[in-house]
C-alpha cells in the first residue's frame, strides 16, 4: 500500500508531498533485496561505433501461469499510480512491461522483480512544490521512452 502525507507549508510557499511505498508489509509480500537495486529496468549495453543499435532478441522464455499474470497486473497497476503521483523514474519500465501483457514470460517476471527491488530500495520519495505566480498547463497524449514491440 502507499502511505501519502502532505506536509503543510514548511516556509513561504514550500509544500512537501511524501509517500512511503510499503512493499515489504504490503500485499505483494516482496522480501527486502540483499543488495540495493538502483535501476528500475535492465541496462542495455550500447554498441559503440555501430550506426544502428540492435534491439533485444525475441523472448523465448516460458510463459507465465494465470496467478503470475494476475500478480504482474496488480504490481503494474499499483506502481503506475505511485509513479504518476510521486516517483516518475519507473514510468518507462512500467510502460515496457505493460506492452508485454499479452504474452507474459519469465523474462517479464524478472523485470517485475527488478522493479519491486528498485521500489523497495528507494521507498521514501518526496515531491516538493513551491508556490509561484504562474499557471502550469500540461497535455499528455504521447508515448515517451516506449520500447518497440518485440
Amino acid at each position: 500500500w502507499i502511505c501519502c502525507t502532505i506536509i503543510q507549508e514548511l516556509f513561504d510557499g514550500l509544500y512537501c508531498l511524501s509517500c512511503r511505498f510499503c512493499l515489504l508489509c504490503g500485499r505483494f509480500q516482496h522480501a527486502t533485496p540483499t543488495r540495493p537495486e538502483n535501476s528500475p529496468h535492465k541496462h542495455n549495453i550500447p554498441q559503440y561505433g555501430a550506426k544502428v543499435q540492435s534491439t533485444n532478441s525475441p523472448d523465448t522464455s516460458p510463459t507465465l501461469d494465470l496467478n503470475d499474470k494476475k500478480r504482474v497486473q496488480e504490481v503494474l497497476g499499483t506502481h503506475l499510480y505511485y509513479a504518476w503521483a510521486i516517483d516518475s523514474t519507473a514510468l518507462s519500465v512500467i510502460g515496457t512491461i505493460a506492452t508485454q501483457q499479452a504474452n507474459l514470460t519469465r523474462t517479464t517476471m524478472e523485470a517485475v522483480t527488478q522493479l519491486l527491488n528498485y521500489c523497495a530500495t528507494h521507498s521514501n520519495a518526496i515531491v516538493r512544490y513551491c508556490k509561484r505566480d504562474m499557471i502550469l498547463h500540461a497535455d499528455s497524449d504521447t508515448s515517451y521512452l516506449s520500447a518497440p514491440k518485440g
